[in-house]
Parts: structure tokens; C-alpha cells; sequence
């Protein structure tokens, strides 16, 4: 099978998986709200944070070690590929028994992490468990990455979205038969660790070689470059960790556990679109990465702009969806008493707007190694978005923490990234980013106060008004990116890509 056509098989995967995982997890989580309560919820939340603070123990080492593997790929050098597993198997070993230790290291400090800390009976328990699940999903995890950079990430993409559907209808039926919350963490733990095992073994059959030439040595400018771009990804690894991995452990310090659990919600709708968004960009990382290998630059630059267009057009009509329908949806899903105020879901939308706008950016400066370049990038991002979310956390809580967030990001994100990705990889004028950005901005504003208007005005409740305000958004907001962008050269490329993939049209590869 060709690269091409295992591009287009990851995005067809990637999609259909992607979309069964997110209709389970949301009759999963009705269940879990409708059997246990919102504190519960709120653990869910907070405990899930601890352990992303100590994924700093990975170090970026991965995202250092997939870049690697492109160019042994590329040449199909079997004995540099090997090398490179092995090194990755032993160094996600460690990681694992490092995140175990921490973890349980911090247990008995959980009531100084969150405060008023909720009356759950075990509640040491319940978080030794978390841990144990956090460090059970390095131990066969790395293989994975094999699969990512030789551009089958579509059997990854099946086995991980299987076993999450299985997971969470098992979840659902349990925690309704049961009503216990052990259970549905067992449960969970047994999973993660039948699915690494799984992809693990899937692996091994498709690269029997790894187990053949295990004794092989890594190239020392290898070994540079790895330790180079893994010192670099360090830093990227504690800026993402502190910025997106802090709002719970903030809100639920400033706030509370149960403000927690009405985040959570709002947050598994935006995690369900950045992880059906964040597939597509993933599934061009590896086929952008062969392309850096083998080709000049000039050759990414016309692939960069269709894909920022897509991400843009993407991003900005799910933020018009996402202010109109997102309080509508939370309160037909999983009741009223779990609603933000308008403010801070705008506030949650517009942070989903300027990280999704990165995509673009991250995806292409991940396939070239770009990481040394904005290494201090993310340690400045850290610090202005923690203390801009403390200081305005004290007077107005919740609302002030996703305002230290968006702050952060456009101080540094918006700005350092495509510096360096069009100076150092693409070798080109940033000005025209800049400028697609804003018209971007301008038309998804436009098109946001127009469908709000118009959604305003729409008769009826309940699941009738919110499909009327759906079907507004679709037409409405759509007409303006198609008003604003059908002479756009990217414009015309995914028309015609999307008419070549119709069925009674043969496909290009």
C-alpha cells in the first residue's frame, strides 16, 4: 500500500473511529451523572490533572524519537529503526516506574492539592488507582509510535477507539448495574492494559525485525539529535503541561471540586472535537515528516497553506457552534444544574478557537523537528499563564482562570510558533500567516454575531430549538467562509478533492 493511500485510510479511520468513541463517551458520562454525583464528577477531573503534572516525567522524549524515525523510514533502514525502539522501550520503562513512584508519593497530599477535598469514601484509593493507570499506559506504549511515523497510524486508530467503545459500554453497564465507582476504574485499568498489549503485538507482526536486530547502535549524530530536540521538547512539555493541565487543579482550589465537574463536561465536548480535529493534523504529521525528509521547502510551503486554511475554516465555524449551542447542548445532555454562564462558555470557546488555529503550525514544526528554535517559548507561556490566572482567579474565579489561558497563549503561542516555523522550516515571509489569521478571525466574528442574532429569534425549547439553532449555524456560518474564501486557490483545491471522493468518482491517489 502506498503513503498516499495510508493517508487517506488514517483520516477515513480516524474519523469513523473517532466519532463511535465520542457517542460512547457521552452515554457514558449521562450514565455517571445520572448514578453518582457531581463530586464524584469533579474527582474525576482533578485527579486527571495530578497525573498530567507528572507526565512531565516523559520529557518530550517521544515526540524526540518519532522525529527520528522518519528518515530511517524513508531509506528503510531496518537496523536504525531497531535501534531507535529499543532505546524508546527503555527510556518508557523508566517513565512508567518514575510516574508510579510520584505518584503515590503525593498521596498523602492530596488535601493540600485540592482544596476541601470531598467527603468519598477511599479517596486514596480512588487516586492510587488513577496512578496506576497512568503508569500502566507506558510500559507498551512506544510501539505505537512506530506505527505513527511508518504511516499506519490506522491500526492504532482501531484498536485504541475498539477498546474505548468496549471500555466505555462496559463502564456504562456496570455503573448502572453496580452503582460503584471501583468498578468502573477496574475496569478501566484492565483496559489500558489489554490495549497496549494488543498494539504492542500488532507491532511485532508487522516489524519482525525489532526482534532480530534488537543488538544494533544508534548513529552518534542520531543520538545528538535526539538528545538535542529532547532537551528542547523538555520545555514544550512543561509549558503545555502547566497551561492545559493547571485549569483543574485551579478551579478546583479557587472554586471548587464541583465547579470541576461542570467543566469537565464543557471539556469533553472540546476534547471530542480536538481529538477528531487533532487526528486529521496527526495523520498528516507523518506524511509531512517524509516530505521534509526527502524534499526542499518551498515544496511544503503550498501543503502548509491548504492545511492552515482547512484548520481555519474548521476552527472558527466550530466556534461559532460552540458559542450558540454549547449551554443549549450540556443542559439536553445532562440537565440544567450543570451550566456555566455565558461568559466564561465564550471564554472556553475562544480558547478552543486560538489552540485549534496552532494546529497548522504544530503539525508542520512537529514533522520537521522544530523544536530546539522556541525552546524558552513555553516556560515563559507557563509563567504568564499562572500568574494571570492566580491574580484574576482571587476576584473572579473560574471566569478569570480561562482568561489567564487565552493571555498566555496569544503573548507567546500566537506569535513565537509561526515565527519559527516559516524561518527555520519553511523558509518564508510570515506576513501572509499573519494576515489569513486575522481575515480568519474577522469573518468567524462575523459570522458569531450574526448566527447568535438569528438563533435569538428562533421559536421553541428544547430539542426542536436546539436542532433549528443547529441547522442556523451549519447554513449560516458555513455561507460566510464560503462568501469570504471560494477564490481562494486552497478553497478550490479541497472542492475538488472533496468531488474527486464521491462514490460514483474515482479517487486520485
Amino acid at each position: 500500500m502506498s503513503r498516499t493511500e495510508n493517508s487517506i485510510r488514517n483520516i477515513e479511520t480516524a474519523l469513523l473511529c473517532q466519532v463511535a468513541g465520542i457517542l460512547a463517551e457521552f452515554f457514558t458520562r449521562r450514565i455517571f451523572v445520572a448514578v453518582l454525583t457531581q463530586e464524584y464528577l469533579g474527582l474525576n477531573g482533578t485527579f486527571s490533572n495530578i497525573l498530567t503534572m507528572l507526565s512531565l516525567a516523559e520529557l518530550g522524549v517521544g515526540s524526540a524519537i518519532t522525529y527520528s524515525l522518519y528518515k530511517p523510514l524513508a531509506e528503510n533502514d531496518r537496523e536504525q529503526i531497531a535501534a531507535l525502539m529499543a532505546l524508546y522501550r527503555r527510556i518508557y520503562r523508566g517513565i512508567g516506574l518514575v510516574v508510579a513512584l510520584l505518584g503515590c508519593a503525593l498521596a498523602p497530599f492530596l488535601s493540600v492539592l485540592v482544596r476541601d477535598l470531598p467527603d468519598i469514601p477511599h479517596i486514596h484509593l480512588i487516586y492510587l488507582l488513577f496512578v496506576l493507570n497512568s503508569a500502566l499506559s507506558y510500559f507498551f506504549v512506544y510501539k505505537q509510535s512506530l506505527l505513527i511515523a511508518d504511516q499506519k497510524q490506522y491500526i492504532a486508530t482501531v484498536c485504541h477507539y475498539g477498546m474505548k467503545i468496549i471500555l466505555l459500554l462496559a463502564q456504562a453497564l456496570f455503573l448502572w448495574l453496580t452503582r460503584n465507582y471501583f468498578v468502573y476504574l477496574g475496569l478501566q485499568i484492565g483496559m489500558t492494559l489489554l490495549e497496549n498489549l494488543l498494539l504492542a503485538h500488532a507491532a511485532g507482526r508487522l516489524y519482525p525485525y525489532l526482534r532480530t536486530l534488537s543488538g544494533c547502535a544508534l548513529r552518534r549524530e542520531t543520538k545528538r539529535e535526539i538528545l538535542r530536540n529532547t532537551r528542547a521538547m523538555l520545555f514544550h512539555k512543561i509549558g503545555g503541561v502547566v497551561v492545559f493541565g493547571t485549569d483543574n487543579l485551579l478551579i478546583s482550589y479557587f472554586s471548587g471540586v464541583v465547579a470541576v465537574g461542570l467543566y469537565s463536561n464543557y471539556l469533553m465536548v472540546t476534547n471530542g472535537l480536538n481529538a477528531v480535529y487533532g487526528r486529521l493534523f496527526s495523520a498528516l504529521t507523518a506524511s509531512v515528516g517524509n516530505l521534509n525528509a526527502v524534499s526542499a521547502p518551498e515544496r511544503a510551503l503550498p501543503v502548509f497553506r491548504r492545511v492552515s486554511f482547512a484548520g481555519s475554516w474548521l476552527y472558527g465555524f466550530s466556534f461559532v457552534c460552540l458559542i450558540v449551542l454549547f449551554n443549549p447542548f450540556i443542559e439536553l445532555w445532562v440537565g440544567g444544574n450543570y451550566l456555566f454562564d455565558p461568559e466564561i462558555v465564550f471564554l472556553i470557546a475562544l480558547n478552543f478557537y486560538v489552540t485549534g488555529m496552532r494546529q497548522a503550525v504544530l503539525t508542520f514544526r512537529d514533522a520537521c523537528g522544530l523544536y530546539w528554535y522556541d525552546r524558552y517559548k513555553p516556560a515563559v507561556e507557563a509563567i504568564i499563564n499562572l500568574v494571570v490566572s492566580i491574580a484574576l482567579a482571587i476576584p473572579y474565579g473560574v471566569t478569570g482562570i480561562f482568561i489567564g489561558t487565552f493571555v498566555s497563549t496569544m503573548t507567546t503561542c500566537f506569535w513565537i510558533e509561526p515565527v519559527v516555523l516559516f524561518k527555520y522550516g519553511l523558509k518564508a515571509s510570515v506576513r501572509p500567516y499573519f494576515r489569513d489569521y486575522a481575515a480568519n478571525t474577522l469573518v468567524t466574528l462575523a459570522a458569531a454575531i450574526v448566527v447568535w442574532n438569528v438563533c435569538a429569534l428562533l421559536p421553541g425549547e428544547g430539542l426542536p430549538l436546539f436542532l433549528a439553532k443547529m441547522a442556523a449555524c451549519v447554513a449560516t456560518g458555513n455561507l460566510f467562509y464560503l462568501l469570504a474564501y471560494y477564490r481562494r486557490e486552497e478553497f478550490r483545491y479541497f472542492a475538488e478533492l472533496l468531488t474527486s471522493l464521491l462514490p460514483w468518482r474515482k479517487r486520485p491517489l
